[in-house]
């Protein structure tokens, strides 16, 4: 794949250029060439070679959310950063990691979660909802309302106090989890967004200009939606939580947008239509970028540093 066709319009950084030239040389294939299999394992093989480490002293547990959807249970990690202890109650968040809904886990986002807790400080909890298209929507939004409310009843076990509040975020398909949470569970007291997918009927200008771009072309963008979602359910508000009817009860937001992404414009939308319902929302764009960059800080140093410093400032002014 190329970025010729862009680069008249926009710089391109440097880090995004060697990003895709080092998976081209590996052989990587976009996941609408793949089988389900292969893309969560491609998906997982990306994330060990580009997100790299992190320093973190504190503890990672697991836990099991009970769920009336599932015998098994929903798989939780939480990390409890040691500097948590310097705060007299450090907030809980709750983070859903992208994947079109098809492919990702909570492995894909575990140096970012260790970042967000020693950083911010605070408690952060790593969801395993469950995936299409073994589980179709909405399977995913019903395990993410359960884990918050699980965690609302469950702070001190965690490692947080009853003071804590909850906070909720994700990265695209993790993002719009999180949105949709915010509508339908209540006492939730920020909100971070990063690259939402908040419409599914993609009717954006972003979506036309960026429908070639590497890291999330049209063709994987119809992948992802045939294997999680009907067609007559795009318009559903629980789906697309832009389309949702009432705004200004939600919490305050940190919307991230990548400028070279199908699903900038959407997210530019949701601020907007935040703001016009008096919601505090702030957008942060990082220049350069296409979607999927946020949970690669090995790889993405300048670019993640940036957005992740966003993050837990954000954090701390919430909590």
């Amino acid at each position: 794949m190329s970025f010729d066709k862009f680069k008249p319009k926009y710089k391109i950084h440097e880090e995004t250029e060697n990003y895709f030239k080092l998976r081209a040389e590996a052989g990587a294939k976009p996941y609408d060439q793949l089988t389900v299999e292969e893309a969560r394992e491609g998906n997982i093989a990306n994330a060990k070679r580009f997100a790299g480490t992190t320093e973190f002293e504190g503890t990672v547990k697991e836990f099991t959310v009970p769920t009336k959807h599932c015998s098994d249970g929903i798989p939780i990690t939480v990390y409890r950063s040691k500097h948590c202890d310097l705060c007299v109650a450090p907030s809980v968040f709750v983070y859903f990691h992208g994947g079109g809904n098809v492919v990702g886990s909570r492995q894909t986002v575990d140096t970012i979660c260790r970042i967000f807790s020693r950083d911010a400080p605070c408690v952060v909890v790593n969801v395993e909802y469950r995936l299409a298209p073994e589980h179709r929507w909405p399977a995913n939004h019903e395990d993410a309302t359960c884990v918050v409310r699980w965690v609302k009843m469950n702070k001190s076990l965690l490692g947080a106090s009853n003071e804590s509040v909850i906070g909720v975020g994700g990265n695209s398909a993790g993002g719009q989890i999180a949105a949709v949470v915010c509508h339908y569970v209540e006492d939730i007291v920020y909100q971070v967004l990063v690259y939402p997918s908040v419409d599914l009927r993609r009717n954006y200008k972003s979506a036309e200009e960026f429908a070639e771009m590497p890291g999330l072309t049209k063709k994987m963008v119809d992948w992802f939606m045939d294997h999680y979602i009907d067609s007559s359910d795009l318009g559903n508000a629980r789906a697309s939580p832009l389309l949702q009817t009432n705004f200004n009860t939600l919490p305050p937001a940190l919307i991230i947008i990548a400028e070279l992404d199908a699903l900038r414009d959407e997210g530019i939308a949701y601020h907007e239509k935040l703001k016009a319902a008096g919601v505090k929302s702030q957008i942060f764009t990082v220049k350069g970028v296409t979607h999927g960059f946020f949970h690669l800080p090995g790889h993405f140093k300048e670019c993640c540093l940036r957005a992740h410093e966003k993050v837990c400032k954000f954090i701390k002014a919430n909590s």
